[in-house]
């Protein structure tokens, strides 16, 4: 698989996590908006597997579902630390 194919398979997810951070940091309540980015990131990490199966394609898989639930984890984490900033 390409690079460009596998950017593609995998930014979504990241672009989803990153609408989910900014989404729990904006429109939840103060007690409920680290819930809503463990939700978030559960929400990606399903996405991550349904889009990587979606390719249908072997080689890579394990690698392109890695990248894409670390970066998840990655905006999700730097979106907690703006949400505890802010506080």
């Amino acid at each position: 698989m390409t690079r460009t194919l596998t950017l593609a398979s995998v930014v979504p997810v990241w672009l989803l996590a990153a609408v989910g951070a900014v989404v729990s940091g904006t429109v939840l309540a103060p007690s409920e908006r680290f819930g809503g980015l463990a939700l978030s990131l559960a929400i990606c990490t399903l996405i991550a597997f349904c889009i990587q199966l979606a390719t249908r394609r072997r080689d890579g898989f394990v690698d392109r579902v890695t990248l894409s639930i670390v970066g998840a984890v990655v905006v999700s984490a730097i979106g907690a630390i703006v949400i505890a900033i802010t506080l």
